[in-house]
């Protein structure tokens, strides 16, 4: 794991490590009284340091692509606000506790507890929704592929074509592939198959130089695009 640290990731240990260091020095060089709830306070704002560290390795390192990293930031965001709030929680019970004699030891459980799952739902309602998100939007791509796929084999045949008439009807073919609803569905299958058949035999006919037909396949194409498109509205609509 640790091979795989960047610069950035080995930045973000040395900045826990500064923050632990940092609250240690505030809890024991200050002169708080060490009481029960002193104790309790301080163990509670180390889970916290803890904890955060946990989420930015598995929020972050533990994504394997980059947009899953983005989308984790939310996640880390909100665990950093939950270290915040309770490190000055826990400061105040520190202080409370060097000053007044009579704060029941169970509040500061209480009310650490209480801070604890509350942001622990929160973190996981944000992870949960990250995860929704990235699926969307992996969906979405994968049912655009096809398409994209069309364009860059149709503008390859373009580009060897060269027919000035057999260019016009490709560069005809390359619009309508440009400008089609680029989202498929499991209904579209049959047609989107037989353009990609038919797209793999325009290429052989004009690597063959074979003019006449390359052009009547390449209409043959267009009228299955249209095809395609009418059938892309209807789903919609449906």
């Amino acid at each position: 794991m640790f091979k795989k640290l960047t610069k950035q990731g080995i930045k973000n240990i040395a900045i826990f490590v500064i923050v632990l260091i940092l609250y240690n020095i505030i809890s024991f060089v200050i002169p708080f009284r060490h009481t029960s709830i002193f104790w309790g306070a301080y163990a509670f704002g180390l889970v916290a340091v803890l904890l955060q560290i946990g989420i930015v390795f598995l929020a972050a390192y533990g994504a394997r692509t980059l947009r899953k990293k983005l989308y984790a930031f939310p996640v880390i965001k909100m665990g950093l606000l939950y270290l915040a709030v309770q490190l000055i929680v826990s400061l105040a019970f520190s202080i409370a506790t060097t000053f007044a004699d009579n704060i029941p030891t169970w509040i500061v459980y209480i009310v650490s507890t209480v801070v604890l799952g509350v942001f622990l739902v929160l973190i996981l309602l944000t992870d949960t929704a990250k995860d929704e998100v990235i699926k969307i939007e992996e969906e979405h791509e994968r049912k655009t592929e096809q398409v994209k796929i069309f364009r860059i084999n149709i503008d390859s045949i373009v580009r060897r074509a060269e027919d000035a008439q057999l260019l016009k009807i490709l560069r005809k073919l390359s619009d309508i592939a440009k400008y089609s609803d680029p989202a498929s569905c499991d209904a579209l299958v049959a047609i989107e198959s037989e353009i990609t058949q038919k797209i793999g035999e325009l290429d052989t006919l004009v690597r063959k130089k074979s003019i006449e037909e390359a052009k009547e396949l390449a209409e043959q194409i267009i009228d299955l695009f249209e095809d395609r498109n009418a059938q892309c509205k209807f789903y919609k609509t449906k």
